[in-house]
């Protein structure tokens, strides 16, 4: 996936003083560790991430009145390590400075970026696990680290209109100022446990692009992330669906991506769906046992399976000039989310075909999944 949030232009231009960075350490090198340090620059409240690996040294820092990713990266010398932000190697008028001493679990220095005065530095090592969880209550996919829990601490939620969908559920949109990102909250429709439930997944996706728009560098101290936002929404008495998509180009990465990702929840429940809690072509009924089973599944039966039916459903759609979708590998792991149409399924290819991705025409008719799962679809 992609990366989050980040501020309007006189924030990034900012921000885009402090990238490219000298930092110099009097410690000793260490091994495959990671340091992460909160502290001041001059008036400026900053983290920094930082690895260190032997004789060389890279990470990330970042501004908290800004959250974005600044990269770093060095070497460790006779005096202790030198670091500077990659982008501004072969400019010393752009590029930051950091001169600093260790004193146990604290550094002290000083900051000058380019030519510019100097601005004294106080950093603290941050102990692992002593940062606070965002928010314990949301299902996280994978543990938050530290770094992550600061670059999201107090940000600031915005609450933005209200509305009503096609079929009669109450939204409010929330948005996030500095990076744009946005999402939204179920007010109204469902009973008020599931409703929690239902919110607590909508948030997860939220603070997780937001995380992923700050953590995505565009090399000049602001986001490479280009557009993240809601681009299909479908609730009806049994489903809260909807589908996430971005374009990012991140400092640092071969080429510029996009991508979509689609989340769908059981409304009585609250509970977030597989994809073979909705549809199962050519299964028996019976769950699929692990990981490793389904990923056979997926590529034995499922792919060949959703092939062979849109091949009936859309002929004429199978075969776009170097886009084939006749394969059935390109359906083994769609991004799926549902529609007012149906189950939509966006193809995935391998990247040298990365523009026949998604198509919009992919989609699962009620009729089928009536068919295919009458305890979900059915009347």
């Amino acid at each position: 996936m992609p990366c989050n949030a980040d501020s309007p232009v006189a924030i990034r231009a900012a921000v885009s003083l402090m990238l490219g960075g000298l930092l110099m350490l009097s410690a000793p090198a260490l091994h495959a560790e990671t340091w992460l340090l909160r502290g001041t620059i001059g008036p400026y409240p900053v983290v920094l991430e930082l690895n260190t690996y032997d004789d060389r040294m890279d990470g990330t820092y970042f501004y908290e009145r800004y959250r974005q990713d600044i990269p770093l990266r060095g070497e460790s010398t006779e005096e202790g390590y030198r670091l500077s932000s990659p982008r501004y190697d072969d400019d010393k008028d752009k590029a930051d400075y950091f001169v600093l001493s260790r004193n146990g679990d604290s550094f002290s220095g000083s900051f000058r970026h380019g030519k510019g005065r100097m601005l004294p530095v106080e950093l603290t090592l941050v102990a692992p696990g002593n940062v606070p969880e965002l928010r314990p209550d949301i299902p996280f996919e994978r543990p938050l680290s530290d770094y992550e829990r600061l670059r999201l601490a107090n940000i600031r939620l915005v609450p933005g209109k209200e509305e009503t969908t096609g079929n009669g559920y109450r939204i409010r949109w929330v948005s996030e100022p500095l990076s744009g990102v946005s999402m939204f909250h179920v007010v109204d429709g469902y009973p008020k446990a599931a409703m929690v439930r239902i919110n607590r997944i909508i948030d997860r996706d939220f603070y997780t692009n937001v995380s992923q728009h700050f953590s995505c560098p565009d090399g000049n101290g602001g986001s490479g992330d280009e557009g993240t936002g809601v681009t299909s929404l479908y609730l009806n008495e049994r489903l809260v669906s909807y589908a996430v998509s971005s374009s990012w180009g991140c400092y640092g990465s071969a080429h510029p991506d996009f991508g979509t990702r689609g989340t769908t929840i059981d409304a009585t429940t609250g509970r977030e769906l597989a994809l073979e809690d909705v549809y199962r072509p050519g299964s028996d009924g019976r769950p699929v046992p692990d990981p490793g089973e389904s990923s056979r599944y997926r590529n034995d039966v499922f792919a060949p399976a959703v092939a062979e039916l849109f091949q009936g459903l859309y002929p004429a759609r199978m075969k776009d000039g170097d886009c084939d979708y006749s394969d059935p590998s390109v359906w083994a792991f769609p991004a799926w989310y549902m529609t007012d149409n149906g189950l939509y399924l966006g193809a995935y290819f391998a990247r040298a075909a990365r523009a026949c991705d998604s198509p919009d025409w992919s989609v699962v008719p009620y009729k089928v999944l009536e068919r295919n799962n009458p305890a979900l679809f059915g009347p």
